[in-house]
C-alpha cells in the first residue's frame, strides 16, 4: 500500500481528513471508543461535507475507522443530539450525494444502527470479510431505524431482505451482506487496505469530467431518497420514544454496557435479547 500523505486536518477531531493525493481524501472516523454518532460527530461531520463541496480537486473520499472493532456503532442514544444537527443530518446527505465526488465505506469493524444507515447512505462500501458486520439493531429496542435506514435498504437489497434486516436486528457478516446487495463486494481481511487504497487512487486518476456526468446520471436513473422520505424515518422513531417501555429497555441496556461496554456494542445484537418482553428486567 502507498504511503499516504501528511495533509491531514485536525487530529483530534470526531472524523480526521488525510489528503492522500489532491483527487483522493481519507475520512476517518477517529471518535473511540465506539464512533459514537455524538453532537461532536455530528459537527465534524457536516465540516467534512463542507470541505468535500468546497474543493474542486477531490474525486473520491474513503470513509474508514481508527477505532478497533469499530467502523461505527451507532447513534447516541444516550444523550441529547442537537435538534438542528437532527435538521441538517438528511439534507447534508443528499448533498453528499449529489456532489461530483465518489464516496465509499471501507468498512471494517462493526457498523450498527446509524453506522449502517450511513455507509448505505455513501455511493459504494466495501467491508473485511473478517472483521465487518452490520446491523440495524432498532426494533430489539422498540424502537426502529430513524437515520434513513428503511428508506435506503429497499433500493439496495429489496423488500423482503429489508424487512428481514429491519425485524430481525440481527448481524450480517460481510458475505451475506455483498450476497444481499447491502455492500457492494466482501474483501478478505489481509487485502483490505491495498483493496481500498487501489480502487481510490484509479477512480481518482480519471477525469472529474467523466465522474462528474457519471454519478449524476446514474443518480438521475436511479430512486435515493427524499430529505422528506428520511424524515419520515426519524419521525416514526421519536414516536417510539414515548412508549414507556422502549425508554426503561434503553435505561437497562445502559445498566448492562451500552455506550461504555467494548464487549456489550460487539455483541449487542444478542444481549438486548434479555430485555424481550416487558419490564422490569433484573440487570
Amino acid at each position: 500500500m502507498a504511503a499516504l500523505s501528511n495533509s491531514t486536518s485536525n487530529a483530534t477531531a470526531p472524523i480526521t481528513t488525510t489528503k492522500v493525493t489532491p483527487g483522493y481524501w481519507r475520512a476517518t472516523l477517529s471518535h473511540p471508543p465506539f464512533n459514537i454518532q455524538d453532537n461532536a460527530w455530528f459537527e465534524s461531520f457536516f465540516a467534512l461535507v463542507d470541505d468535500i463541496a468546497a474543493d474542486p480537486s477531490v474525486k473520491v473520499v474513503v470513509f474508514d475507522s481508527s477505532v478497533p472493532d469499530f467502523w461505527i456503532a451507532h447513534f447516541d442514544i444516550v444523550n441529547t443530539v442537537n435538534q438542528s444537527y437532527i435538521d441538517a443530518l438528511f439534507p447534508t446527505l443528499i448533498r453528499l450525494a449529489n456532489l461530483p465526488v465518489l464516496t465509499v465505506a471501507a468498512v471494517q469493524g462493526i457498523a450498527h444502527g446509524g453506522g449502517a444507515e450511513l455507509a448505505a447512505a455513501l455511493d459504494v462500501r466495501f467491508a473485511s470479510q473478517e472483521k465487518a458486520r452490520f446491523a440495524q439493531i432498532e426494533v430489539a429496542y422498540g424502537t426502529l431505524p430513524g437515520g434513513g435506514g428503511m428508506s435506503l435498504l429497499p433500493g439496495l437489497v429489496g423488500r423482503g431482505r429489508a424487512l428481514e434486516i429491519v425485524l430481525g436486528a440481527e448481524d450480517f457478516d460481510a458475505d451475506t451482506a455483498a450476497l444481499y446487495g447491502w455492500i457492494n463486494r466482501a474483501i478478505p481481511d489481509a487485502e483490505f487496505p491495498t483493496f481500498i487504497d487501489s480502487f481510490a487512487r484509479r477512480v481518482a486518476s480519471f477525469d472529474k469530467y467523466a465522474l462528474s456526468e457519471t454519478k449524476r446520471i446514474i443518480n438521475k436513473r436511479s430512486s435515493y431518497p427524499t430529505a422528506a422520505e428520511q424524515t419520515e424515518d426519524w419521525n416514526a422513531f421519536l414516536g417510539t420514544l414515548k412508549d414507556p417501555n422502549v425508554v426503561a429497555r434503553i435505561a437497562a441496556s445502559v445498566k448492562l454496557g451500552l455506550q461504555t461496554d467494548v464487549e456489550f456494542e460487539k455483541d449487542v445484537t444478542e444481549k438486548i435479547l434479555v430485555l424481550e418482553g416487558e419490564g422490569p428486567w433484573d440487570v
